[in-house]
């Protein structure tokens, strides 16, 4: 696997985690437990560096003391991990080409009458867990073929709206 295939993963490895993070706590927790994420591109940061000293009024002193802080152990104080989430991960260049998947466009990757008739090759009922869980590992599948980046919640949603599309669609053509 070359450098730039191995770095493509890894920002879709954080991205993915990354998108789970709602809370400035869950930020704080995704920075101490996805250093790299932060490093992906040196540059950008410490582009976020210049621009939270900048922000915060930090003459040469502070500076010095907020990296020495970082390199003793003691680490970044929280409002930093969380303005360098926003500044890189947010709005960063190095995971601005992730987009989230639309639901429609998952949805759209099987039809109706074929997970009909894979559940039914399954022998699964339409409602219940193992119905709900055959069709997400589909659609995780097609997405994965096709490329697409999906979160979990995306995948959950899909597979709900999925499953009321093919009882739609068995109601239109197997009416009695």
């Amino acid at each position: 696997m070359n450098h730039k295939q191995n770095l493509q993963e890894k920002v879709q490895q954080y991205w993915n985690i990354a998108q789970l993070c709602k809370t400035n706590k869950q930020k704080v927790t995704f920075f101490d437990e996805n250093q790299e994420a932060f490093n992906l591109d040196p540059d950008d940061g410490q582009d976020a560096k210049d621009q939270y000293w900048e922000q915060n009024g930090m003459d040469d002193e502070d500076i010095e003391e907020f990296e020495e802080s970082a390199l003793l152990g003691d680490g970044y104080p929280d409002e930093y991990k969380i303005f360098a989430f926003d500044y890189l991960v947010t709005n960063g260049k190095t995971f601005s080409g992730i987009t989230a998947t639309p639901l429609n466009d998952i949805v759209k990757l099987i039809s109706s009458e074929k997970l009909q008739k894979k559940l039914d090759s399954e022998g699964l009922s339409y409602s219940g867990s193992d119905a709900e869980d055959e069709v997400m590992l589909i659609l995780e599948s097609k997405a994965k073929k096709e490329g697409l980046t999906v979160c979990e919640d995306d995948l959950e949603a899909a597979t709900k709206i999925a499953i009321q599309d093919m009882r739609d669609w068995i109601d239109d053509h197997y009416e009695d």
